[in-house]
């Protein structure tokens, strides 16, 4: 069984992560005692916390949550997303969306505004959301400023929102783009999916320089996963068993997620040479993915790309049909997509989304420093402790 990491222990990684920019030399002078005030999330299902739900779009049925919150909490997950495991390595409370007023939420932490099914460029009519990231940007401005004049009129609600300086001093992470290019292979072939990169890449170039002219000055950057071995994928492109890597993947969209993170982490090179006093960390989620799903046994996982919740059966469990935790008739019966027995045996929860264990892993090895540039593994005694 998987559990969180122990807040002490990773908190230290974490800070070294992201004092400094995260220089090896300059670790042993970073502070133990490092604080950072608040996070700002932009993103989509990979790290919405409810913010789809809040919105009315959709909503989620058990067995979503049912291994960490009981019940469904707005997450396209079992459990916890690797947003939450980083804010529990800082020791700080997970992230409200922005949408969600229900439970009087406190946002003195921070704040996400990651809508599931949301996309880098402008959403369009067929869209699945119309968060686009542009739209998360606006809503972070609006945030911003109501958050300025509630703070001008005295200290009823300073604890619970953030302070001025927490949006100078606060860290901006950013988990999206997997839509921009999964969802464009349905009508295009991969050269076209390809040549939209560019033009993706710098819708987001033009928020990130948005916040950085607000004052933003952290920047923590994923970028996106192997599309090709999500069960969603394989089922759809995966039939000719020629398209398929030697994981089972399908290989297209691997190659243009691996072009577009090349063409990410150059930006993000680009972007540190232009943003005077702020720090860019790109982190490899990619290699993280692939690395689970090819050494699935070495981590004490029994199913790589098989969903856990889905119908169907292996190899896949997944049915477009027959989403997880609902029913539908196939064929005159009524069938229902339903969860595994143990989860922390499968990577994959639901045919696109992961599942808890495998966020655990991959939040795990994120705070190792390795898969980061700058890296802030070189000089790192600190181990990660499951906390059961």
């Amino acid at each position: 069984m998987r559990g969180p990491p122990h807040a002490a222990a990773v908190l230290l990684v974490a800070a070294a992560a992201l004092c400094l920019g995260g220089r090896a030399e300059e670790l042993e002078a970073s502070s133990p005692e490092f604080n950072y005030p608040a996070v700002f999330n932009f993103g989509d299902s990979n790290s919405d916390t409810g913010g789809r739900v809040a919105a009315g779009f959709e909503s989620i049925a058990p067995p979503y949550g049912s291994t960490f919150f009981g019940s469904p909490s707005g997450r396209f997950c079992d459990g916890r997303l690797i947003i939450d495991f980083l804010m529990d390595a800082m020791d700080m409370p997970f992230l409200n969306a922005y949408l969600d007023s229900v439970g009087a939420p406190n946002l003195r932490a921070g704040v996400n505004f990651a809508q599931a099914g949301c996309s880098i460029t402008p959403a369009t009519a067929t869209s699945v959301s119309p968060f686009s990231f542009g739209l998360q940007i606006k809503q972070f401005f609006a945030f911003k400023d109501k958050v300025t004049k509630l703070l001008s009129k005295g200290d009823t609600y300073r604890r619970y929102i953030p302070q001025s300086d927490y949006f100078s001093r606060g860290l901006y992470t950013f988990d999206i783009g997997q839509n921009d290019l999964a969802g464009e292979f349905y009508w295009k072939t991969e050269d076209q999916v390809a040549a939209s990169i560019p033009t993706i890449l710098l819708e987001f170039e033009t928020g990130l320089k948005k916040l950085y002219e607000q004052g933003a000055r952290k920047f923590w950057i994923h970028n996106t996963g192997p599309l090709g071995c999500l069960p969603q994928n394989v089922a759809f492109f995966g039939k000719d068993r020629s398209q398929l890597d030697e994981l089972r993947c399908v290989a297209k969209h691997n190659r243009v997620a691996k072009l577009f993170n090349l063409q990410l982490h150059a930006l993000c090179t680009k972007l540190r040479g232009e943003f005077a006093g702020a720090s860019i960390t790109y982190v490899d989620i990619y290699t993280i993915k692939y690395s689970l799903i090819a050494n699935y046994s070495r981590y004490g996982f029994e199913n790589p790309i098989q969903a856990c919740c889905g119908y169907g059966g292996p190899p896949l469990n997944y049915d477009s049909r027959v989403p997880c935790g609902q029913t539908a008739s196939l064929n005159g019966n009524l069938v229902t997509a339903k969860g595994c027995k143990d989860s922390t045996e499968f990577v994959n929860w639901d045919g696109i989304h992961y599942t808890e264990a495998a966020n655990f892993h991959i939040a795990s090895q994120i705070l190792t420093g390795r898969y980061s540039d700058p890296p802030f593994a070189d000089k790192m005694p600190f181990l990660i402790k499951p906390k059961f």
